[in-house]
């Protein structure tokens, strides 16, 4: 029994768990003297090739190193919220990200609001909230209207007036009303295998980093 709980004992010891905590990271490497750029260049290749549990794992190490990084916080908070489904907390550290953009960082301020912006969208709209999303989104928007990640966002999400499925009665028209409702309900069966994982697009790379 002494020596179960023993190994219990040391099982929970701080340099055990760091240790464990590295290994599952040891694909870093020189964490310890990469920069803030290095790190998210890392951290955007996962994510374009969609491993998201990787590119958070990565930010994880990052933010011990860099915590007044904004733009690395954002990203480690809206991971939050895809990956381990801390909705509250993810977006927490999306908001506290926003606040740190005064403190200098790698990229464009305007390009730096947008892309923290986009986040806390994202973050949202993880957390299913919607309108805080647009919100998000809309104000990013307005820091870099060329952000085409914002731009494809609010575009899924913008509700299309669709013409009346018997044109020449109105839209409220009983008969409408009812035939819309059974169509979405069958749309819904149709698609209720589909996946309804959450993707996360790549960074901005091309556009985001200062010049030197």
């Amino acid at each position: 029994m002494a020596n179960i709980a023993g190994h219990v004992i040391m099982k929970e010891h701080p340099a055990v768990l760091q240790a464990e905590y590295w290994s599952k990271i040891n694909y870093i490497v020189d964490a310890e003297t990469m920069t803030p750029v290095e790190f998210f260049l890392q951290v955007n290749a996962h994510l374009q090739k969609g491993k998201l549990r990787k590119a958070f794992e990565l930010l994880q190490a990052a933010i011990m190193y860099f915590p007044n990084e904004p733009i690395l916080l954002s990203y480690y908070g809206c991971l939050l919220a895809i990956v381990d489904r801390k909705y509250n907390k993810g977006i927490a550290t999306c908001q506290k990200a926003i606040e740190k953009l005064q403190v200098r960082t790698f990229c464009d301020e305007d390009k730096g609001y947008s892309i923290c912006y986009y986040n806390l969208g994202k973050t949202y709209s993880t957390a299913g909230k919607r309108k805080e999303s647009l919100d998000a989104f809309n104000i990013g928007l307005s820091y870099d209207p060329g952000n085409g990640h914002i731009q494809k966002e609010l575009e899924s999400m913008r509700v299309r007036k669709r013409k009346p499925l018997i044109p020449f009665l109105d839209r409220q028209h009983p008969l409408n009303k009812y035939l819309g409702i059974a169509l979405y309900k069958r749309k819904k069966k149709l698609c209720s295998g589909c996946s309804d994982r959450v993707t996360m697009p790549c960074a901005f790379v091309d556009t985001m980093l200062s010049s030197p």
